[in-house]
Parts: structure tokens; C-alpha cells; sequence
């Protein structure tokens, strides 16, 4: 009995070996991805790197966003490295309630600008009791993220370059909260991502003062297609061969037609939620 007993011990013990194992190679193989997520009349996106690392950026109107990471995320990965939320709209930010019950935000990104809603009151109480490492979005921050695997002990993942706020906006009020977007380019491999979240004319003409957008390759569309956002001056600076549109049904009358005329006078290919679900680029 006892020499069953250490036949069986041994047999646990090579079996855990052989699953920590496969979860490594699982984790350096993961595939880089940009994900747009189809999750109705809002945005999400899901930034998947080698090594377990997700960045979530806004997380849709509603609870469904759960189950569109866990068609993305190995079952047994349930932390995101790093969440931002663009602004405290409901369509961006009712999502992250459902994620704080379903996994684990280690670090979380906003302007922390005020904004009187109850929404975002459920948010905040949310955001606190998750206990993330929280930071306020600022013009010029860098975010990226170092890992150590088999085959090379530093390998540091594309970044995620801060372009809007300007300033400081923790508990200030604003006459128009898309005012105090986070705005953010993302650099992965040879693609330059422009996401504009919900920004709006008299914000892209700062960054666009300020020099801080130049020529990329895929544009977020900012505010679903609205008549308020994505003028011809910003399409002249960013250059986007590629756009996506997070929309999904809805009454506003998104995506505004002009604005689609405007980005096909540019050249730009046009890529929606509402008409093909999830957007990836591998």
C-alpha cells in the first residue's frame, strides 16, 4: 500500500510539473492583438500581449464586456495589468462594474475629473473597493510594460503614449465631460493606433496645435461617428489608412453620414462594430 501511495504521490507531482509547464508556454505564446470590441452603442478595447498582459481601454455600456473578454482570456488568467477609462460616460464606463466582480484590475488610468451621475458614483465605490493601483492620465505619460521570459530575461512590450489630458484634471468640473478625455496612441509592432475616445473638434484642434498627433495607421473614431468629432483637420494630421467605429443601434444617428463621406474623401477604410462584430488586428 505504501509503495501505491508513492506511485501515486510521484504521478501528482510529475502531472503538476507538466501543467505549470504548459501554463508558461501558454502565457509566451499568447498572441499580439488589438480588439475592438462589439459591445452595442459604446467602446472597448482590448490590447492582448505575449506573456498574460491586458490592457483594457473603456468597457461598454453593460455587462456583456465580461463575456467578450472570456472569449479572449485563457479561463485561469483573470487579472488585467492595466484599465483606463476614457471619460465617465455610461457607454464607456458601466462595463467596468461587471469587471471588477469578474477579475482582478491590478492598475487603473483616468482623468478623475468630476462628473455628476450615479453611474459613476457606482463606478467610483466600485473602483475603490477593487483596490487597483490608480493613476491620473496626463499629456506626455508613457505606459509599458517589462516581462521576463524563456528566451530573453527583459523584453519590453510597445507602449502607450498619453496625449490628452493636458493638465491635471482630478475633481474638476467641466461644462462638457468629453472635455476631459483621455486621449492615447498606441505603438504595437509596425501599427500606430490614434484612439480618440469620445473627443470632440475643440479637442482634436489642441492636439492638433499641440502637435501631438501625427501620421498613423488605424484611427478610434472619436464619439461613435458624431457630426462633433473627426474633422477634416485632424484627418489631414493623423493620415489613417484604416478607421473604426464603435457603434452599435442606436437613435443619435451615428455614424453621422458626412463624417464617413469625409474620412472616403481622405481614403480611409472603414471598419464597424454593427456591421462586423469584433474587429481584431493581429
Amino acid at each position: 500500500m505504501l509503495y501505491l501511495n508513492k506511485k501515486i504521490i510521484i504521478g501528482v507531482l510529475l502531472f503538476l510539473v507538466i501543467l505549470i509547464f504548459w501554463f508558461v508556454l501558454e502565457k509566451e505564446k499568447q498572441e499580439a492583438r488589438v480588439i475592438f470590441l462589439d459591445v452595442g452603442q459604446g467602446d472597448s478595447q482590448l490590447v492582448l500581449l505575449p506573456g498574460d498582459v491586458q490592457i483594457l481601454i473603456d468597457a461598454g455600456p453593460g455587462a456583456n464586456v465580461s463575456a467578450k473578454l472570456g472569449q479572449y482570456l485563457p479561463f485561469y488568467d483573470k487579472d488585467i495589468e492595466l484599465a483606463v477609462l476614457t471619460h465617465p460616460h455610461a457607454d464607456h464606463l458601466r462595463g467596468f462594474i461587471s469587471i471588477f466582480k469578474n477579475y482582478r484590475v491590478k492598475n487603473f488610468m483616468f482623468s478623475g475629473a468630476n462628473y455628476d451621475s450615479r453611474v459613476y458614483a457606482d463606478f467610483m465605490a466600485a473602483l475603490e473597493a477593487e483596490g487597483s493601483n490608480i493613476y491620473l492620465a496626463r499629456a506626455g505619460d508613457l505606459v509599458s510594460f517589462v516581462r521576463h521570459s524563456m528566451s530573453d530575461k527583459n523584453v519590453q512590450h510597445p507602449m502607450l503614449h498619453i496625449l490628452a489630458p493636458a493638465e491635471n484634471h482630478l475633481g474638476v468640473n467641466f461644462k462638457s465631460i468629453h472635455d476631459s478625455m483621455v486621449v492615447s496612441q498606441l505603438e504595437l509592432a509596425d501599427k500606430k493606433f490614434l484612439l480618440m475616445g469620445d473627443a470632440e473638434e475643440d479637442l482634436e484642434n489642441q492636439l492638433i496645435t499641440s502637435n501631438a498627433i501625427g501620421d498613423v495607421d488605424v484611427l478610434k473614431v472619436g464619439h461613435h461617428g458624431s457630426k462633433t468629432s473627426t474633422s477634416a483637420k485632424l484627418l489631414q494630421a493623423a493620415r489613417p489608412e484604416e478607421a473604426i467605429i464603435q457603434v452599435g443601434n442606436n437613435s443619435y444617428g451615428h455614424p453621422y453620414p458626412a463624417v464617413l463621406n469625409r474620412m472616403a474623401e481622405f481614403g480611409v477604410k472603414i471598419f464597424r462594430n454593427d456591421q462586423l462584430g469584433d474587429v481584431i488586428y493581429r
